[in-house]
């Protein structure tokens, strides 16, 4: 005896963005990483036009609301512990709501990060960033990676 079961992906009805609505969300995106990528932290704040959002999942106190939250909470330790990240991108895909990019972080670690000790080691490990939009605006960006890995390779 078999049961129907029906399944619908939650957005599955939403259209997929045309060409120039990608290619507004690719420079929102741009802008943001370039400006992260240098720790102008005023710069990323400035491509959420209606106030940052930051989502880690890994970190228990996510997420991050506002200017004030995001530049101490969230920019401040992880700029100590890991001043010059490096990023090589893999993926980037569109979906009705978002940009998502895989990527590979890399980065040594140089101060004392979440619990981890500072022993100058380098954490290798990937990562999946989502931003998420309301047509071209910036709504969000929330961040996924494995903690575990992190702590095993900087141990």
């Amino acid at each position: 005896m078999s049961q129907e079961h029906e399944f619908k992906l939650p957005g599955a009805d939403l259209p997929q963005p045309d060409a120039e609505l990608r290619k507004r969300r690719e420079a929102v995106v741009a802008e943001h990483t370039i400006a992260e990528s240098a720790w102008d932290i005023d710069g990323v704040l400035a491509t959420f036009p209606r106030g940052g959002v930051y989502r880690v999942m890994a970190y228990e106190e996510s997420p991050f609301i506002g200017e004030e939250a995001i530049k101490k909470g969230y920019f401040a330790e992880l700029q100590r512990a890991f001043p010059n990240p490096e990023h090589d991108l893999f993926h980037v895909h569109h979906t009705p709501t978002a940009v998502i990019l895989e990527a590979q972080m890399r980065a040594k670690q140089e101060a004392d990060w979440r619990g981890i000790p500072n022993r100058g080691k380098t954490v290798e490990a990937p990562v999946a960033v989502f931003f998420h939009f309301d047509g071209d605006v910036l709504i969000d960006e929330t961040l996924y990676f494995d903690m575990a890995t992190f702590a095993r390779q900087l141990a």
